[in-house]
């Protein structure tokens, strides 16, 4: 498993600035490239489906240490399956903003909520010149 930190590369770059785009500079995420057993293992023990995924968001504990003020706030993990990702010819930069959404509780489940998340992922995705 490769984790990146905010610093790291493309995707952390990209992290780093979709928070600054949203509001939430003074926030950080973890981005993690896992395989397919990795994802697949994740996958069943919190969502109950015995398969690999493209991305998966675990938002920070709700009792996750109170920090000084100054530190940055932890909003929780994105985790990725890059080679399930490329198989089918999905787009790693797009599933790593959506699974940051997912962080700010943005969610799909409704109707109307699927469409105020991919409006908001579509503006993100523009911005940053990404193809969908």
């Amino acid at each position: 498993m490769a984790s990146i930190g905010l610093e790291g590369g493309r995707l952390g770059r990209l992290a780093k600035e979709a928070l600054v785009f949203l509001g939430q500079k003074d926030s950080y995420i973890e981005v993690n490239l896992v395989n397919g057993s990795v994802m697949k293992s994740l996958n069943a023990r919190f969502r109950g489906k015995n398969q690999t995924t493209n991305v998966l968001s675990f938002g920070a504990s709700k009792v996750f240490p109170k920090l000084p003020k100054k530190a940055k706030k932890f909003l929780g993990e994105v985790y990725l399956d890059q080679a399930y990702i490329k198989s089918r010819g999905e787009n790693l930069e797009h599933l790593l903003i959506h699974g940051l959404l997912h962080l700010l509780d943005f969610s799909h489940e409704r109707y109307d909520d699927r469409i105020k998340m991919e409006r908001l992922e579509n503006k993100l995705l523009k911005w940053q010149k990404i193809k969908s």
